[in-house]
């Protein structure tokens, strides 16, 4: 049997004949199919500033960068989650502050947050992880009690909405991911968003080497985080049919869910009522009280020709964290051992699905 992947791009002729586009135009870096990206991603997100970098990754540092934020900051970030934006804080020589998250939901805690702020803290990171959306209704209190800028880390939620809102919406600032695994992908790529006016012209300065309009002349000392023309006519035609990629993420989950519904071991994260997913991935939380081993597991599913990933590592399980280690994150902690994500792509047949959930309940039953 061919080996099913954990993820898989889904890429199209349509793609395939505005990528040609592009590179019949020999405008491959910069170019128009940048700019019709931006302006469709700013028509979906219904906001105004919006700026292609290239990767997510670099949407976050373009941000701190503007910013300003310095060595001795601090930043708060939940325990669980990708560490794209704690790792940049690391770099800057910038304090991360960790905040256990919910063990439903897998996002951060909103209740845990104000006893983490102190005179130091210049900015919190709420990640959407796996698709899901944070709690902007009381981290929107919390900026309205404190000032602290939020910045929305939505990687993995493109099209989700809370309150039917797009992610990456609600914060300060919204950032983006457009990498190979993520819902729309241009390879390598990245968007941020602001309504900050003034943030967004420092942003889009230290995106192309601190150089405005003067040609050579650096107004600050900037970096190249642009995003090829040849990468963007991939997403801008991706983008297109966003809404249909959005319903076949739906539908496996729902076919996952339907298998698993009877199984007391599995713990799917949950999603509140006033959020509509993007689903990234079957995130299950194993149920540690049966010490089921959760690398065994991804090991035997190889076997069975199955890709499944492990769940993001909490900082306290990871050495370049040491020195910030907390013992609040217990949460974190524990579902960072048990989380285990299976399949999902919109490629992935129905058949797969069965296989893949009748194999997974076989081991772990």
């Amino acid at each position: 049997m061919k080996k099913i992947p954990w993820a898989q791009p889904s890429l199209n002729s349509t793609d395939k004949k505005y990528l040609i586009d592009s590179f019949n135009s020999n405008w491959i870096s910069d170019g128009l199919y940048v700019r019709k990206l931006e302006t469709n991603f700013a028509k979906l997100l219904k906001v105004n500033k919006i700026l292609t970098v290239n990767n997510g990754t670099s949407a976050i540092h373009v941000v701190y960068l503007a910013l300003g934020l310095k060595k001795g900051d601090e930043i708060i970030f939940p325990a669980y989650g990708y560490m794209a934006a704690s790792n940049i804080a690391l770099q800057f020589g910038i304090k991360p502050v960790f905040v256990d998250v919910d063990h439903e939901t897998f996002c951060i805690n909103v209740n845990n947050i104000k006893k983490k702020i102190t005179k130091k803290t210049k900015l919190i990171v709420a990640i959407n992880t796996y698709g899901n959306v944070c709690d902007f209704d009381e981290l929107k209190k919390i900026k309205k009690d404190t000032g602290i800028l939020i910045l929305e880390d939505a990687a993995e939620s493109l099209g989700s909405t809370f309150n039917d809102k797009q992610s990456g919406t609600f914060g300060d600032f919204g950032t983006f991911s457009l990498h190979a695994t993520k819902i729309i992908t241009t390879g390598e790529g990245g968007i941020v968003t602001t309504n900050n006016f003034k943030i967004y012209n420092k942003i889009k300065l230290y995106r192309n080497h601190g150089i405005d309009t003067k040609r050579y002349y650096h107004i600050l000392p900037g970096g190249n985080f642009r995003l090829t023309n040849l990468q963007a006519a991939i997403g801008y035609s991706q983008l297109k049919r966003i809404e249909l990629i959005k319903e076949r993420r739906k539908e496996i989950f729902f076919l996952y869910k339907d298998f698993f519904k009877n199984n007391k071991n599995i713990q799917l994260q949950k999603f509140k009522k006033n959020v509509n997913p993007m689903i990234w991935t079957i995130a299950i939380n194993l149920d540690s009280k049966k010490s089921i081993n959760r690398d065994k597991i991804i090991s035997m599913m190889i076997k069975k020709n199955i890709e499944t990933r492990n769940g993001f590592y909490s900082p306290n399980r990871l050495k370049i964290y040491n020195k910030y280690r907390s013992n609040d994150l217990k949460i974190s902690d524990k579902i960072s051992k048990y989380i285990i994500c299976l399949p999902l792509y919109n490629d992935l047949s129905d058949k797969n699905v069965k296989y893949i959930a009748k194999s997974f309940l076989e081991l772990i039953d």
